[in-house]
């Protein structure tokens, strides 16, 4: 059988060989020629052929059919001659490929009649032409060259028809030719300007470029909707050989930079750039417009027309069909070994049927064992009953356990809810007996600053009284003083008079020392009453931050009594509406997992509110598994109007048991109970909750974290703060290796994890009591600095007053100094002054009347004020002891609920157990039944297997699996003995018969398929070998009658001679055509006249190419100024016939004798910078 296979192998590899190969020969003929046949000039020949039939005989018609049906019907004809030519199956006969593909020449027996018909069509043409039509794409609308050659930067827009390059030496005429050659792919030693790609770089730059605009409007444009109505090709070189292309839209976006690219753009516009008839450069022009043998022009023709490369193509394509016929010889043998070696299978498998008794009894014993093994794996499930039945005894024990545990818990409850309802009442009745404490306080506190506000006028108007009495004194004195004066005005007083003049102004001047020396002080008093100010401010602030935290704590408090055993109050209020949705949503792949905290118990209480504050909106997540799922989840809470995070996760195992720290510490992960698998995953891939340790003593963590080498498996830790509670602090690394610690503010709002409530009520009665005494701390601090405030307003208020005391003493003392000086310069006249100080001293005294009698009322209202102050004191105290009285009872029930809420706690705890038990003893018989229906299954696929062996028969009694399979071995012995005297078994004998048959019958269809492809093949040469004689036969005929019609243009005479047996073109030209003759050689004529003959012939071939674009460079240097003003007068003519095409003529002469038209684009490009504007000469 292996011989067979590799046979196979062979035949199958060498078959497929020859047919990619020549299937690929007849891809490259057909996808690169196709241009070719449908060259726009032998189109226009057809055409105009077809509207000339009425006119043309039978035999024309025949000629244009035959061409025009290409591999239509038309050709089906011929099919028997190419057979006969072939000779059927057989192998071509061996003879020169150019007399196959020539055929005799018999194409080109009536070249006359062929000119003939060409002239008329020609003629035709000429009077039906109605004007050029520019192209809509494949014609070049600009070319740009950046520090290419001579030129630092050289742009030209050509037109879309006929265009005249014109401009002295060095102006870069050639260079644009030459520029349009390298950036459209041509090599660089096409262009005989340069060797390389370096060489065309100007001397001082290091890299060139090259940019070419083609046209790509109308709806054959290519890639039109990619690249816009123009495509820009760049192509940039450096000196250090580096060379890239870059393709461009309209808008200028690259679209691409593979050569590849470029070379299908060129090939979809046939551009041929490498085509030395497309594009003549300057050497290529002269030499063929002045050197050229026969020889080289017929080669220039047959390069210029593609008929070169198409002939290559067919010859490759011949090549390939050789190949392949001859290989079919060699597959008779490998075809007659295959039918041998399915022969001897045959008879071995017959051989072997003579055992078929044999097989029968191990059948029968196969049949048996197959069905022994069923009852096997039943008995097995029967078992499993059992335990089943059992299991479900277990389930009943425990519920009835479970119930009997949950009445108990229920008691507990009622008695601890009762409890807390008798201590909470015991608060309310509290609360109008603070609220009317609160309000005698507020008055008690109105009453006292009312109080000091008096105590401080009565200290104002002692002041005065104080001060008006020394102000009667003061004026007593004076008055004295001035009637002893007035005793003692005769007598020797002046002297003493001065004296006393002196130490008044010492006064006045002491003084006004001991007024600015107190002023001083007063800057800073103002400081510190600022300060006290501030500070009083800022000791307000707390307290109102306390407060509100109290409020915060007491609503908690009342919200977590009120909503004990309801988990959902943390989540928010249309969670139930939201899930209520999802419950009745059918189109999920996956039910949604969450909100998340309802999958999650707290086994720790302490870590709550650092917990939920770290999780944060993690909690009230929902998790699902797909991106389908979580649109139409989204979609759910829009339309519930409950917005809460969706995760994206899967129900791949997670494994972290060599990424956990240490198992003696508290982990996140180790405090939480989680009843589902997704939602443990999702914390451990979000929150790290296997990596972040749990610490309640700050000091202990900071020295975990902190001291020594870094925790390995520790990603963070948290523990409690220890000033301030209810917060916590979270100690990591920052950037992985630099310590930090954050503190982390208490969760505000209702636990969204499962816990236990009692211990979260306490914990929150707890923080409530450490909230008040803060307050209470906070209100003695916020007294003690209006203490400070109220001394430092004191402090400024005496010395304002003292100040203005000393104001008054200055004051008084420089009036007394001016006194005693206007009285020593007064004489007796003044004695009137006695009776103003006597009105002063009554003044004075009528104004201490006055303070007397307002310090009096003063003092009456001081009186009542304290008076009011005893009696709301009293008042307080009252209320402190009821207060006090209903204190004592509230903790007393407190202790009391407390109590009972232990007991419901332990009743809670064993409700769980049993809760637990009942859980556990379902999932034994949720394991049983999974092993039941394992094994259920296990006995329906034992039986299908057994099934498909037969169907179910008795097994004998006594027999097991085990002795039916020492049974089945033993026959199966003395059957391998038979077999391995014949070499095989009978499955494989027939397995080894069938395939030696099957491969027998693939290697004749594949070999028959190989002769049928090569048929085709032959076939399809033999038409293209035809269609490539009359692409020459017509084109030739197409070029004569184009060339003598092009010569009568001025008056000469003369052929185009073909000679396609030994491949030459020559000319045959008459310049007079008077005289008779078959005309003259080229080499007889002059300068002018030979130009212009090839002028002829090149317009001529250019009539039958068909790329779009062409491009000649100084094709009149040799001509005189007649030939030359004919020869552009005939160039732009037959340019003007050439519908669509664009023409590029360089020349370095003017064009002063061409009138410029809609078509025709004269371009003068700018005079070359020699760096020399003037030479000198000697005088």
């Amino acid at each position: 059988m292996a011989p067979m296979k590799r046979l196979h192998s062979r035949l199958n590899d060498k078959g497929d060989s020859d047919v990619q190969s020549a299937s690929a020969a007849v891809g490259s003929v057909r996808g690169k020629r196709v241009r070719v046949s449908d060259s726009r000039s032998y189109l226009e020949s057809r055409s105009t052929r077809r509207q000339d039939d009425d006119d043309d005989d039978d035999g024309d018609d025949g000629e244009n059919d035959g061409v025009d049906q290409g591999n239509s019907d038309g050709n089906d004809n011929d099919e028997d001659d190419r057979s006969e030519t072939f000779g059927g199956d057989q192998a071509l006969p061996v003879e020169d490929y150019a007399v196959r593909r020539d055929n005799g020449f018999v194409d080109l027996q009536d070249e006359d009649m062929d000119t003939q018909r060409a002239t008329q069509i020609i003629r035709k043409r000429n009077e039906q032409l109605a004007g050029n039509i520019p192209a809509e794409q494949g014609i070049i609308e600009s070319v740009t060259c950046i520090n290419f050659m001579c030129h630092n930067k050289l742009h030209v827009a050509f037109g879309p028809l006929i265009n005249f390059i014109i401009g002295h030496n060095g102006s870069g005429k050639s260079a644009v030719l030459t520029a349009i050659t390298l950036c459209l792919g041509g090599k660089a030693s096409a262009t005989n300007r340069g060797q390389n790609l370096k060489s065309f770089i100007k001397e001082g730059q290091e890299t060139a470029v090259l940019i070419v605009k083609l046209k790509n409007q109308g709806s054959n444009g290519f890639q039109q909707d990619i690249y816009g109505d123009s495509i820009v090709i760049e192509r940039q070189f450096s000196r250090t050989g580096t060379s890239g292309f870059k393709l461009k839209s309209e808008s200028g976006r690259i679209i691409s930079t593979k050569k590849a690219e470029l070379e299908e753009i060129i090939d979809f516009f046939t551009l041929q750039i490498d085509n030395p008839m497309n594009v003549l450069t300057q050497d290529m022009a002269r030499q063929f417009l002045n050197n050229s043998t026969a020889t080289e022009k017929y080669r220039f023709f047959l390069k210029g027309v593609q008929l070169e490369q198409l002939d290559q193509d067919y010859r490759l394509l011949e090549e390939s069909i050789d190949t392949i016929e001859q290989r079919l010889y060699t597959r008779d043998d490998d075809i007659r070994a295959l039918k041998q070696t399915a022969d001897d299978a045959a008879h071995k498998l017959r051989m072997s049927e003579q055992h078929d008794a044999l097989r029968g009894k191990i059948n029968n014993l196969g049949k048996q064992m197959a069905w022994a093994q069923v009852e096997e794996q039943e008995e097995l499930l029967r078992n499993l009953d059992d335990e089943l039945e059992s299991a479900t005894r277990e389930i009943g024990d425990a519920e009835a356990l479970e119930e009997t545990t949950g009445q108990a818990y229920t008691e507990a409850h009622r008695l601890s809810e009762e409890a807390k309802e008798v201590a909470a009442s015991l608060r309310q009745s509290q609360e109008p007996l603070r609220e009317e404490r609160r309000v005698v306080k507020e008055d008690f506190d109105k009453n006292k600053g009312e109080l000091l506000e008096l105590q401080t006028q009565q200290r104002t108007i002692r002041d005065h009284l104080r001060a008006t009495e020394a102000t009667i004194v003061r004026t007593e004195q004076d008055i004295l003083k001035e009637q002893k004066r007035l005793e003692d005005a005769n007598g020797g007083e002046h002297a003493r008079r001065q004296a006393d003049i002196d130490v008044a102004k010492d006064d006045a001047i002491s003084a006004k020392v001991r007024l600015d020396d107190h002023r001083s002080a007063k800057p800073g008093l103002e400081k510190e009453l600022l300060a006290a100010k501030a500070k009083a401010r800022e000791a307000g602030v707390p307290i109102g931050l306390k407060r509100t935290e109290i409020r915060q704590n007491e609503d908690n408090l009342q919200s977590l009594m009120r909503d004990q055993g309801n988990q959902q109050g943390g989540f928010p209020e249309s969670m139930p509406i939201l899930l209520r949705a999802i419950r009745n949503e059918s189109g999920f792949r996956e039910m949604p997992v969450g909100p998340v905290g309802n999958h999650v118990r707290l086994l720790k209480p302490i870590w709550s509110s650092i917990l939920e504050k770290s999780f944060g909106g993690a909690l009230s997540s929902f998790i699902v598994t797909s991106k389908a799922d979580q649109d139409l989840l989204s979609s759910i809470m829009r339309r519930v109007k409950c917005s809460c995070p969706i995760m994206i996760g899967n129900n791949r195992p997670i494994d972290i048991s060599n990424n956990e720290p240490d198992a003696s510490l508290d982990t996140t992960l180790r405090v939480l109970e989680i009843d589902n698998d997704l939602v443990r995953r999702q914390l451990i891939i979000n929150q790290a909750i296997e990596q972040t340790v749990l610490i309640e003593s700050r000091q202990e963590a900071r020295s975990f974290m902190f001291d020594g080498a870094k925790p390995r498996n520790v990603k963070q830790c948290y523990c409690l703060h220890n000033e301030r509670r209810g917060w916590g602090v979270r100690l990591a690394f920052s950037r992985g290796v630099e310590p930090s610690s954050s503190p982390m503010p208490p969760m505000i709002g209702k636990p969204r994890m499962k816990t236990d409530s009692d211990y979260q009520i306490r914990r929150q009665r707890e923080d409530l009591q450490h909230l008040k005494r803060e307050l209470v701390d906070l209100e003695q601090e916020a007294r003690a600095v209006g203490q400070v405030l109220l001394r430092s307003e004191q402090a400024l208020f005496r010395h304002d007053r003292e100040s203005k005391s000393l104001q008054v003493q200055v004051q008084k003392a420089e009036e007394h100094a001016e006194m005693l000086e206007d009285e020593l310069e007064k004489d007796s006249a003044e004695a009137g002054r006695l009776d103003a100080l006597k009105a002063g001293l009554a003044e004075a005294e009528e104004e201490k009347r006055l303070n007397e009698g307002s310090y009096e009322d003063a003092i009456n209202s001081k009186d009542k004020l304290n008076e009011t102050a005893r009696a709301l004191k009293d008042r307080l105290k009252v209320f402190d002891s009821e207060i006090a009285e209903i204190d004592v009872k509230v903790k007393k029930a407190a202790e009391t609920a407390s109590r009972l809420a232990d007991a419901r706690h332990v009743a809670l705890q064993k409700k769980n157990v049993a809760y637990a038990g009942v859980a556990t003893a379902k999932a034994q018989k949720g394991a049983i039944e999974g092993r039941r229906a394992a094994q259920e299954n296990k006995v329906t696929e034992f039986a299908s297997q057994a099934r498909q062996v037969c169907s179910r028969v008795p097994v004998d009694r006594g027999e097991t699996a085990d002795s039916l399979d020492r049974k089945l071995d033993k026959l199966s012995q003395d059957l391998q003995r038979f077999e391995r005297e014949i070499g095989a078994s009978h499955a494989e004998l027939a397995e080894e018969a069938a395939e030696a048959s099957h491969a027998y019958r693939v290697a004749q269809k594949q070999v028959e398929d190989l002769k049928k492809g090569a048929r085709i093949l032959k076939l399809a040469l033999v038409d293209r070998q035809d269609r490539w004689r009359k692409f020459r036969r017509f084109i030739s005929s197409r070029a004569r009658a184009n060339f003598t019609h092009l010569l009568s243009e001025r008056g000469f005479r003369g052929s185009l001679r073909t000679d396609h047996v030994r491949r030459l073109l020559d000319l045959q030209v008459e310049p007079d055509e008077t005289k008779s003759g078959k005309g003259r050689q080229t080499k007889t004529l002059s300068g002018g006249e030979k130009s212009f003959s090839t002028i002829c012939l090149l317009l001529a071939l250019w009539d039958a190419m068909g790329s779009p674009i062409r491009c000649l460079d100084e094709f009149d240097v040799f001509m005189d100024s007649v030939n030359r003003t004919v020869s552009m007068n005939m160039m732009i003519e037959a340019a003007r016939r050439s519908i669509g095409r664009q023409f590029v003529l360089i020349t370095p002469q003017s064009m002063n004798n061409i009138a410029p038209g809609p078509d025709v684009k004269i371009i003068k490009l700018n005079d070359p910078e020699r760096g020399q504007t003037s030479l000198a000469f000697d005088n």
